[in-house]
Parts: structure tokens; sequence; C-alpha cells
């Protein structure tokens, strides 16, 4: 009787003995998740978490983990407003223009307007050609370019970020220095072009003013190194660029905003005497020299460089300016003295 019992207690303790093994070696719920990486216990859903976080920001911005918002989700749609919308191709071309040449528009009304008033007042309009061009730069490029991308950034919501302005790094004042030329020589390539066409480029209007100071050109130098370059830039590439990378790919956007870009200088380039042949050779240099512009900003991500690039390319078109107009007859000379040499 007591080697009955004595066994069935031994029975007993193998079989909870065996159970304890059993339910040791089973895996637990817990165990499952962390082999899996499933954490559905964990709070709510972190890609959920992260793509409302980035929703809130604007494009351009950088969210918490160190990504950068490049579109936005559309709700009522379920997928991303950019490259497979065409809707959103549409709106970005329609933003595109309106901010571009929503800048001449409110230029001419704010020009005739302080006329208006001047004349109202009798107030007599500056004679220097210097002053009158001053003005009517600090109004266009500062007033006018910088207020209406200020006022879209702020319109829309979105933060100083959406556009990207730092100090340069030592390979980006490298590029600053080189740029302006990479200009010069899109400009001199669609000339050469033109001559082969017998076409002659349309002359800006600053050129075309009469009886003036040769160093009235010196003295813009300033004004496009701080205010035309920067301001100007600031809308075309910060602003509208931009805006398009929400929609396009990169060499799609940087040419729909050059083809605005150059549209927008037609009044300094056809208000003279020159035929459609020659504002289009002009526009077509304005073009070019954009689409430089625009892809040193895809390339650099920084504002200042383009800016940069931008003010010392009118600065040093300005300075030959001014060197042709005191040395004409000299460099006339020259050239001669140069084909009779070369026996041409």
């Amino acid at each position: 009787m007591s080697n009955r019992d004595d066994t069935n207690e031994s029975g007993r303790d193998g079989d909870e003995e065996s159970t304890a093994e059993t339910n040791a070696a089973k895996p637990t719920e817990a165990d499952v998740a962390a082999t899996t990486g499933d954490n559905t216990t964990s709070s709510p859903n972190t890609a959920d978490h992260a793509a409302d976080t980035a929703d809130e920001l604007p494009v351009g911005a950088v969210t918490d983990d160190g990504q950068i918002v490049t579109a936005k989700r559309d709700e009522s749609n379920d997928g991303i407003i950019g490259l497979s919308s065409s809707r959103g191709k549409l709106w970005s071309v329609a933003v595109a223009v309106g901010l571009g040449f929503g800048t001449v528009v409110m230029s001419l009304i704010v020009i005739i307007g302080l006329i208006s008033v001047l004349q109202v007042l009798s107030v007599p309009l500056p004679e220097s050609a210097l002053a009158l061009i001053t003005l009517e730069l600090v109004l266009g490029q500062l007033v006018i370019m910088g207020g209406i991308a200020i006022g879209y950034l702020w319109a829309t919501g979105r933060r100083l970020s959406y556009v990207t302005i730092r100090w340069p790094s030592l390979k980006e004042w490298l590029v600053v220095l080189a740029g302006p030329f990479a200009v010069f020589a899109v400009s001199i390539v669609v000339n050469l072009f033109g001559m082969v066409l017998e076409i002659e480029s349309s002359p800006h209007a600053i050129a075309e003013i009469d009886a003036i100071d040769p160093t009235f050109y010196l003295y813009l130098i300033p004004i496009m190194i701080f205010i035309v370059g920067p301001f100007e830039e600031l809308l075309y590439r910060g602003v509208i660029q931009t805006r398009l990378r929400e929609s396009f790919s990169a060499p799609a956007a940087i040419g729909i905003a050059s083809v605005v870009f150059a549209l927008i200088h037609l009044p300094a380039y056809g208000l003279g005497a020159a035929g459609a042949a020659e504002i289009s050779l002009a526009l077509t240099v304005i073009f070019g020299g954009s689409l430089v512009f625009g892809g040193l900003y895809e390339w650099t991500g920084n504002l200042t460089v383009v800016a940069l690039v931008h003010g010392l390319y009118n600065s040093i078109a300005l300075f030959l300016l001014y060197v042709v107009t005191v040395y004409e007859e000299e460099i006339m000379e020259v050239a001669e003295t140069a084909v009779v040499l070369a026996g041409l």
C-alpha cells in the first residue's frame, strides 16, 4: 500500500515537472512579438504617427527623426499630391504662374499709384536716371517680390525652413565664384546661335538709357548683389521652384520656373524697337541663365549660393557694359589689330 502511494506520488510529481517544462518551452506572446518585431501592445502605430507629423510640416522641413518632407498626403484621395497627381501638377503650375506674373502686375500697380500720388501732391519725380532705376528696383524686387514670397509662405502656413538659406561652405564659395561664368557660357552659346541665324539679341532697357554717366552702371552693382539677386532668387527658386518640386521632378520644376522667370523679363527687353526674333533671343538667354540658377539651387540646396551667383553675374555684366561704354574706341582699335594679326 505504501509502495503504491509512493509510486502515485512519484508519477504525479513527474507529470507536474513535465507540464512545467512544456509551459516553459512554449513561447509567450511577448516572445513572439519581440521575435517578429510586431509590437502591437505598444503605443499607437509609429509609422502613422510619423506620417501625421510629416503632414503637419511644410515641404522641405525636417521631421524629428531627421527625414525631409518631400510631399503632402491627400487624405481625400488616399495618395500623395506629387508626381502621380495631375491635379497637383496643374495647381503647382498655376501657383508658379500666379506668383511669377503677380510681381509684374503688382509692380505696375504700385509704380503707377506712386506716380499718381506724387502728381496729386505736386511732387516732382526724380530726374536722375540712377534714382529712378534704384526706386524701381527697390519697389519691384525688395518690396514686391520679397513681399509676395513672404506673403505666400505666411498664407500657406509654410515655415521659413521651406526656403533653405545658410552660410556657404568652402565648396559652395567655389561654386559662387564659378557660377557667373557658367551663366556667361550659356549666354555666349545662345548668342552665337543667334549670329548663325543673323539675329541680334535685344538689349536690356538699362543699356538703352541715353545721356547718362557711365559710372551709373557701377552704382547699380551693390543693388544687384544685395537686392536683385537675393529677392529674385527668393521668389523664383526659393518659393516657386520649391513649390513645383512638390509635384514635378527636378528637371521639370527647374524648366517651368525658368520659363516663368524668362517671361517676366519681357518688359525689360520688349519695350524698345527690337523685333520678335530679337526679343525671343534675349529671353532665351535669360531662360538659359535661369536653368543654371535652378540647377545650382537643386544641387547645393542653398539659396544663398544662387543669390550670390545671380548678383555677381549681373554685376559683372554691368562692369563690362561700363568698360565698353568708356573705352569703346580703344576696344575697337584692339579688335581691329587682333583681326589684322590673325590674318582675317
